[in-house]
């Protein structure tokens, strides 16, 4: 059974208020996270549940390393 759950991405992101801004002199300021496959719900006992999508394997995955975990935090700034 191949079948999953995937927490494929995630982008959460919080703009700082005008008034805070003010005091600090930019125009602009942003704080984000992104994460790429956070978690995989599943039974399937290989690597990664999402096989081969040429459809000449379907259903063997032939010992592929799965899809790397990701998470990049960023600051955009605007003067």
């Amino acid at each position: 059974d191949g079948s999953y759950l995937r927490m494929k991405t995630l982008r959460l992101g919080y703009t700082l208020p005008q008034s805070v801004l003010d005091k600090v002199k930019m125009k602009s300021a942003r704080v984000y996270l992104q994460a790429t496959n956070l978690f995989t719900l599943t039974k399937y006992k290989g690597l990664d549940p999402e096989l081969d999508s040429s459809g000449m394997n379907m259903g063997v995955d032939q010992g592929s390393w799965p899809t790397p975990r990701q998470i990049t935090i960023g600051i955009t700034v605007g003067l």
